[in-house]
């Protein structure tokens, strides 16, 4: 089985440089973590997904990398992951993960701000099933993350399947001379 179109567009939107720290929220079975450790020779990946069998699946598929102490697979829900045991990251991607437009995400949208490094980016993705909702998710995605202190940017892209892709990239707001 091949690798989601979805993906390989997300993950090219991270930017990634060779030593880049990198996490990715609702990690699955490790698909996309395997794009991003490819282009992370120096850098470190970590995801997390709520569902362990998930989790499991990701830490095999990536064992290469697990063993050598290249990636860390965590079985948690973002709104309850440990900040201090995490660290800082220069890059935080999210595929299809919900909670980020169907609700104000405070708690999650808090904690990725504690876990982004200041120069570091945030990336979102959806590929809503419903051509229709790709508006409403742009317009929810960019309040949420202007309410939680981000300055975030909205593109479209195309997918083969006749998808679209909304990926949203956002920064933390630094403060003049900050």
């Amino acid at each position: 089985m091949g690798v989601p179109e979805r993906l390989t567009v997300a993950v090219g939107l991270l930017e990634l440089r060779p030593e880049d720290r990198v996490l990715e929220i609702g990690c699955g079975r490790g698909v996309a973590a395997g794009l991003i450790l490819e282009r992370l020779p120096r850098g470190e990946y970590v995801g997390l997904d709520r569902s362990e069998v998930a989790v499991a699946a990701a830490s095999e598929r990536n064992a290469e990398a697990v063993s050598g102490g290249r990636a860390t697979f965590v079985h948690t829900a973002l709104a309850d992951a440990d900040p201090e045991a995490l660290g800082r990251f220069d890059k935080i991607l999210a595929v299809d993960v919900n909670v980020f437009w169907t609700g104000p995400a405070t708690q999650e949208l808090e904690l990725v701000t504690r876990l982004l490094h200041p120069s570091g980016s945030l990336v979102l993705c959806y590929v809503p099933s419903d051509p229709a909702q790709v508006a409403k998710a742009k317009g929810l995605l960019l309040t949420h993350l202007s309410d939680a202190g981000f300055i975030a940017t909205a593109t479209t892209h195309a997918l083969a399947d006749d998808a679209s892709l909304l990926a949203v990239v956002g920064a933390v707001a630094q403060l003049p001379g900050g």
